[in-house]
Parts: C-alpha cells; sequence; structure tokens
C-alpha cells in the first residue's frame, strides 16, 4: 500500500514483535550474521520461519476438521459466516465462491436452509442477505407462536365471556329451572292415609284389609297343608 521495498518490509514487520517473538528474531539475526542459517530475504521466507516456529504442527489438521464439521446451530446467520470466513483465513485456504456458497449453505440451519435452496444466487454477499431474510422471518413466525401459545386472544376472549356472564346473567335459565321444579312429578308418597289404608284388620291389627282378607289366614292354610 505504502510501496515500501521487499528489503525494509522484513524491518517493519519484525519492529512489531514483542516479549519471546522479539528474542527469537533477535537469535535469527545473530544466526544469520554466523552463517548457522539462511538469509531472510523476503516476507514470504518471514513467515515461513514464523509458522515453523510458532504454529504447532495439528494446528492445520485442527482448523481442517473445524471447517468439515462447522455448522450454524444456535447462532445467527452474521455470526456462523464470519466464523466460516475467519476459519478459512486462518487455514489459507483460497477456495473459489462456488466452494464457499457449498461450505455456507451446508452449514445452515435446516429450516433455513430448505428457504434458501429454492432461491437462485450468484455470489456469497447475496446469498448471506438472503439468509439473513429468511432467518428474520422465521423468528417472527417464532415470537407469534409463542405469543398464540401463551393464550392471550384465547384468554381475552375468556375474559370477555366471563364479564358478559356476570354483567348481564341468564334469564331463561332461571325461568327454566323454576318451570322444571313445578312440572317435576313427586316421587314421594302421599302422607295423608286413603280411604283403604283406614281400614284395620282386627286379628293381626294391620291396615288395609279386614280379617277375611288377612294373610295371617293364607299362611296358616300353607302350614295346614304341608303338615
Amino acid at each position: 500500500m505504502y510501496k515500501v521495498q521487499e528489503d525494509q518490509k522484513i524491518k517493519l514487520a519484525s519492529l512489531e514483535f514483542v516479549d519471546y517473538a522479539m528474542q527469537w528474531w533477535h537469535k535469527n539475526v545473530m544466526d544469520i550474521g554466523l552463517n548457522k542459517r539462511s538469509i531472510v530475504v523476503t516476507c514470504d521466507d518471514l513467515k515461513d520461519c514464523m509458522h515453523v516456529q510458532f504454529v504447532p504442527p495439528h494446528y492445520r489438521k485442527e482448523l481442517l476438521l473445524k471447517l468439515q464439521r462447522l455448522q450454524q446451530g444456535p447462532r445467527s446467520v452474521d455470526e456462523y459466516i464470519k466464523d466460516l470466513e475467519t476459519t478459512l483465513t486462518k487455514i489459507n485456504m483460497h477456495d473459489g465462491e462456488q466452494s464457499k456458497i457449498a461450505r455456507f449453505v451446508s452449514g445452515l440451519r435446516r429450516e433455513i436452509q430448505d428457504i434458501v435452496e429454492l432461491y437462485e444466487y450468484s455470489s456469497l454477499l447475496k446469498l448471506v442477505h438472503l439468509a439473513n431474510k429468511v432467518e428474520s422471518q422465521l423468528l417472527k413466525k417464532t415470537n407469534f407462536k409463542n405469543i398464540d401459545s401463551d393464550g392471550f386472544y384465547k384468554s381475552s376472549w375468556k375474559d370477555k365471556n366471563k364479564i358478559s356472564s356476570k354483567t348481564f346473567p341468564s334469564k331463561f335459565s332461571k325461568e327454566t329451572t323454576s318451570n322444571h321444579r313445578v312440572f317435576k312429578p313427586s316421587t314421594s308418597t302421599s302422607k295423608s292415609p286413603t280411604k283403604t289404608s283406614n281400614t284395620k284388620c282386627c286379628k293381626c291389627l294391620g291396615f288395609g284389609h279386614r280379617v277375611a282378607n288377612c294373610p295371617s289366614n293364607r299362611t296358616m292354610m300353607v302350614k295346614g297343608m304341608l303338615l
């Protein structure tokens, strides 16, 4: 950007080293002066030296595994695409536009992925904008369902019905109840004795029959026949 000469780039970059990195670089300069190692000429040479010293062998392998398993999960689309681009930069993987699109779509949440795949997109930037719109629409639907499931509208209707029933009690129900009580047939036996019940038997002292029709006479006849 500032048209710095190639031999000056290493000096400017090394000025930013601190702590252990500065000590490591001073040792390298001494080794170069003693011809113990090759001269660092370009910035790419410096990057190679730093990569060998500071990047562990399993670092790239772990990043590749992370890239393969990278999923959106509970994160937003913006957080997911930032993590994807950061991982690609760390690996120094120069994927083409279509490869990045394929990686991005495969890691989206299923409900977003199903809708995004229905549209045509020519660049990753347009695809990210589309995924953001789909995510916002799904979030609105989810919020509406949560409000409906809480029974806000249902409870309001129930409250209105309760208020109307308390304010305007039904007269028809009272009239029906009173009519039902008036015309309900009485199942209880009459307490007033009839003429038949006033007849008293002199033999068994029971009511409702005479001596000639007394049940005790029949009982005596049956016993006599059995004997």
